[in-house]
């Protein structure tokens, strides 16, 4: 008899993927062979039987646990992340794929052959292999791009200003004094001068105010 008094999918699981450092114990073990023995029983007899055959002794499980294990033995199996409806999907594919080549070794006419090239279509489709696979980026898209930000305009590889004939152009230029300094000091003509610049910037905001 081996109705087992709980679940050992977790530790299976883990097992399986590496996770765990911890040996199986002999019920766990115990466990994944009817599990095992689940989906043998599944492929050749199908769903309803492999669940019927393990509440028969030597196993005698009992109903609920019995199609609990089954479910557990789908995702163990098969799933590729946990994920049950993949799983599922990946189970169908396999049956389409099998009786496919039943269709092809039993073949005697183009309607035979025509049987088993709906049935390789459909498997593919389970599978999720009628879909194009989505193009890999290559490596760099992922990497943060460097951003240089500089006014020098030789950093770009543009030829530098001349900054002699820049202020002797804005020297001529009709505008008031402040203006001129403004935008020599915006050009690069002139060094800025943040106390200054802030102690007009303090004058205008007062004056505003």
């Amino acid at each position: 008899m081996a109705d087992f008094k709980r679940s050992y999918f977790s530790e299976l699981q883990d097992f399986i993927q590496g996770g765990s450092k911890a040996e199986l114990t002999k019920e766990a073990e115990r466990y994944l062979d009817v599990l095992y023995l689940l989906m043998n029983l599944r492929r050749k007899y199908g769903k309803e039987n492999a669940i019927s055959f393990i509440q028969r002794p030597p196993f005698e499980i009992k109903y609920r646990r019995a199609r609990l294990m089954y479910d557990e033995a789908v995702n163990l199996f098969y799933a590729d992340d946990g994920i049950e409806r993949e799983a599922m999907n990946n189970m169908i594919a396999e049956d389409l794929f099998k009786a496919a080549q039943v269709a092809l070794k039993t073949a005697k006419t183009s309607k035979d052959l025509e049987v088993y090239g709906k049935l390789i279509m459909q498997a593919r489709a389970a599978k999720g292999l009628d879909k194009e696979e989505a193009p890999k980026l290559p490596e760099e898209f992922y990497k943060k791009p460097i951003k240089v930000y500089s006014l020098d305009p030789t950093v770009l590889k543009l030829e530098a200003a001349d900054r002699d004939a820049l202020a002797a152009r804005i020297d001529n230029m009709e505008i008031n004094e402040d203006e001129k300094v403004r935008l020599k000091r915006d050009a690069q003509v002139e060094d800025v001068d943040f106390i200054e610049m802030f102690d007009e910037q303090e004058k205008k905001t007062r004056h505003e105010a």
